[in-house]
């Protein structure tokens, strides 16, 4: 094993004991953003014996990360993590990688034109904040011709003990030049009339791949018919305010359709509908959003469970969500199975 490999090997057995440590109550511990430490615009592929392909990327947090409460908002972590697949297959070598610098790793598959379908196994650690430096560690679990699976992990760049998110995404390849491919339809977990509604007017600047939309877009989505679903804005606000509470994402699980898009005429601003359910867990310590966004034809385009926790403001120690909260969910609360 190389001196390189090793230090790999020593990283990863860090990370395995920073991410043991994590949990709700590493939110808001790392408040004071970095400035000195610059991040590295290029990517690097290590490759150690008996072990996958993997590849490591640097990026900043700027002020176009963060939510209301300073810290990185939650989609924002998945857009660093598409960053880090596009570059998978494009970085320089070390050791015996397989960088093509062409998109394509050896099994063909196609990261530069990749877009995620599934989130599986996500948590959320810790809140990174403006100014700091994070690390995105790409592992291959699974290559095939139109679909990939890669273990991210997000870590901070100035100590690799400090794991930010860990999740398990699959990218799939869309051949853009097909105007003819048809949206599939996903099988949606729930009806929309089930649960709270939310309206998204797909305006243009809402879709950040131009005719379509990202996964990074689906859960602003999401987000927004959480908020509605707590009372709005205000609500939230009141939340920290009043009962100092704050609600943080813990846990996400995933799926997209290939193409996030709509069949609406080029004249028209397609009408899109997120629905949200709720299941309260863990004594009320825990609510579990189930979302899904449909389209203004009746397609499902992506759904998601995203579970929630309840700090105290203060201490960031979990705490039962409180009553008032209960009782504006009860309408779409559902029982757990």
């Amino acid at each position: 094993m190389t001196t390189r490999a090793v230090r790999v090997a020593r990283a990863g057995a860090r990370l395995a004991r920073g991410g043991a440590r994590g949990g709700a109550r590493g939110w808001g511990a790392r408040g004071v953003p970095r400035r000195k430490r610059r991040a590295r615009a290029t990517t690097t592929i290590e490759d150690e014996a008996s072990a996958s392909v993997t590849s490591v990327s640097e990026f900043r947090v700027y002020i176009e990360h963060t939510d209301g409460y300073g810290v990185v908002f939650y989609a924002r972590y998945f857009g660093f993590l598409a960053q880090a697949c596009e570059a998978f297959a494009r970085a320089p070598t070390t050791g015996t990688g397989t960088g093509t610098g062409t998109g394509r790793d050896g099994s063909g598959f196609d990261f530069a034109r990749a877009r995620c379908v599934k989130i599986e196994n996500c948590k959320y650690s810790r809140a990174a904040t403006l100014g700091d430096v994070v690390r995105v560690r790409s592992t291959a679990t699974r290559v095939e011709k139109g679909e990939a699976t890669l273990r991210q992990e997000i870590v901070s760049a100035d100590d690799e003990e400090t794991v930010f998110l860990v999740a398990d995404v699959t990218y799939g390849v869309v051949d853009d030049s097909d105007s003819n491919v048809n949206v599939a339809s996903l099988e949606c977990p729930f009806a929309a009339s089930e649960g709270a509604t939310t309206d998204v007017r797909l305006f243009r600047n809402e879709r950040s791949l131009g005719s379509s939309c990202s996964h990074v877009d689906a859960l602003r989505f999401f987000e927004r018919g959480r908020t509605d679903a707590i009372g709005g804005p205000d609500a939230l606000s009141e939340l920290k305010e009043t009962f100092g509470v704050v609600v943080v994402v813990s846990r996400l699980e995933a799926r997209f359709a290939e193409r996030i898009t709509s069949s609406a005429a080029a004249s028209t601003i397609p009408d899109w509908t997120v629905a949200s359910s709720v299941e309260m867990k863990r004594r009320g310590i825990q609510i579990v959003f189930h979302q899904s966004l449909v389209t203004d034809d009746g397609a499902c385009v992506g759904y998601a469970a995203i579970t929630c926790t309840c700090l105290d403001g203060v201490s960031m120690r979990p705490i039962s969500c409180p009553e008032a909260l209960v009782e504006r969910f009860a309408p779409f609360t559902i029982s757990s199975p």
